[in-house]
């Protein structure tokens, strides 16, 4: 435990590194806070890859012993940063104490849960990496019983702990994440409303089931997710004002929220497109022309910018296995064209509706009510007439879904649904094209493809990364000291609820 104790010790000391820098500019505490953790991140897996396609593991050793040594260095000449940190936590405490001491306890529980054994299903990720290093790039991508490579952007930060010998404290990284989505969702929501109801939106964020089960375990899922979200906020402050910082991150971060779940294959584009428009709206070409004439270093981004695309990667792929996506699409698809999308959503949204862990463990226990049996009778009497099995490669139950890992809970379905909805007729222009963006990707996933039981993997970067809009579903005049406080607790009880379903 000695070791994975340190090793955390140093990710720590590099991302409050990269949060005091951060700070030093003049960012707001959650905005540094989400760009600190997701730099870490880069810097770490591009070390990693770096090394992984060499074949020289000092490459990634040597820098980040470099890397640790600067952020000690760092750390030090802005330790005054410390006390403006301290003050911002009794700001907050102050303000919503309960909520602030209960969050903490959470929080406290989940980073040491990180170095507990791992269960079976989430080894996976772990058993694929360290198959990955251990074998070599080249003789593994031309070995003829090897199915191809999968995205490893993610998948390669858990060697960070792996390559000595032990799985404790992988969970880190996707707890990191967990966080950066708390501080992106926050940061976003304080473009709509003021700090409570800010706030407020990254409690309720935070309190999804799905997202507290994957932030106790090392997994990838969570971790594409912060990074999309990290993205977004990229987006939102080049559009505010455009700077080189802000524009190289969201290259960088756009290239590097591809992982193996092929959910990020489809929203990664969706992202790019939406930062394209938006901005060229906004500010046209002009402005990166000048930034590209007086900072031409900026070209050296390119180096990881090709290594975040995987291009590599699928180009051995392509040459060894005759595919470019290796073994990483092994999913069925949806046949039936646009029925089957129109019958994909409307399955989507009967899961949403039912609440399922860890809601529904405590109405089953407590008021012996099982709410997904009279949903699935209304699906039977509504739709399944009409649809039947179109677009599923299963036939559709509610019952017998596995419900530790399908459950978004009632913010889900209560508040983010009608947060976009709201936003799409009610909101600001470019809030608008971020809720068009989202079910423009709710569709795609309902056509491309097919249902099956455990497709709610694909739906974390939908609920997740438009929480924010909750912000603005819910303006002050209608959203009182006393109501925020009401769902601050309605929050804080999902939490734990997730977290005593996930023991």
């Amino acid at each position: 435990m000695l070791i994975p104790a340190l090793v955390l010790v140093e990710i720590f000391c590099m991302c409050t590194a990269a949060f005091f820098l951060f700070r030093r500019d003049g960012n707001p505490f959650a905005e540094s806070a989400s760009y600190a953790i997701i730099s870490v991140f880069m810097g770490l897996s591009f070390l990693h890859q770096v090394s992984f396609i060499t074949g020289y593991s000092i490459i990634s050793t040597w820098g980040e012993t470099f890397f640790f040594m600067v952020s000690l260095i760092l750390i030090f000449r802005h330790r005054s940063c410390i006390f403006s940190i301290v003050d911002t936590l009794k700001s907050i405490g102050s303000a919503n104490p309960i909520s602030f001491i209960f969050l903490g306890g959470c929080f406290l529980y989940m980073i040491i849960h990180t170095f507990l054994p791992i269960p079976k299903e989430f080894q996976k990720d772990l058993y694929t990496i360290s198959l990955y290093t251990k074998t070599g790039f080249f003789s593994l991508g031309k070995a003829a019983e090897f199915p191809g490579f999968v995205p490893v952007n993610h998948l390669v930060l858990f060697h960070t702990f792996l390559r000595f010998g032990s799985g404790a404290g992988t969970g880190v990284f996707s707890f990191l994440a967990y966080l950066s989505i708390g501080f992106s969702t926050y940061a976003l929501a304080r473009r709509y409303s003021w700090p409570p109801t800010a706030f407020t939106t990254a409690i309720l964020v935070l309190s999804l089931p799905r997202l507290v089960i994957q932030a106790l375990y090392p997994d990838c899922e969570i971790i594409s997710v912060a990074v999309a979200l990290f993205c977004l906020l990229a987006i939102y402050r080049t559009v505010e004002l455009p700077t080189l910082m802000d524009s190289i991150f969201l290259i960088l971060g756009l290239f590097f929220c591809l992982s193996d779940n092929i959910s990020s294959m489809i929203f990664a584009p969706i992202l790019f497109v939406l930062s394209g428009v938006v901005l060229f709206r906004r500010h046209g070409v002009l402005p990166w022309k000048s930034m590209l004439g007086k900072n031409y270093y900026a070209i050296f981004t390119i180096v990881p910018g090709a290594v975040f695309s995987q291009s590599w990667l699928f180009l051995s792929n392509h040459f060894n296995k005759g595919s470019w996506q290796g073994n990483m699409v092994t999913l069925p698809f949806n046949t039936h064209g646009i029925q089957g999308a129109v019958a994909n959503f409307i399955r989507y949204i009967f899961e949403s509706m039912n609440v399922t862990a860890p809601v529904a463990i405590f109405l089953e226990r407590g008021l012996k009510w099982n709410i997904a049996q009279p949903l699935e009778s209304l699906y039977n009497f509504l739709v399944r007439p009409f649809l039947g099995e179109s677009g599923a490669a299963q036939i559709f139950h509610l019952t017998g879904m596995p419900k530790e890992i399908s459950s978004f809970g009632p913010v889900g379905f209560f508040l983010v649904f009608p947060a976009l909805f709201y936003a799409m007729l009610k909101g600001p222009r470019r809030l608008k094209s971020v809720a068009i963006v989202f079910f423009v990707y709710f569709y795609l996933v309902s056509l491309i493809m097919a249902w099956t039981p455990d497709n709610a993997r694909f739906f974390l970067f939908f609920y997740v990364c438009a929480g924010f809009s909750i912000a603005f579903f819910l303006p002050p005049w209608r959203f009182m000291k006393r109501t925020k406080q009401i769902f601050q607790a309605i929050g804080c009880v999902l939490l734990l609820l997730s977290l005593l379903t996930a023991v």
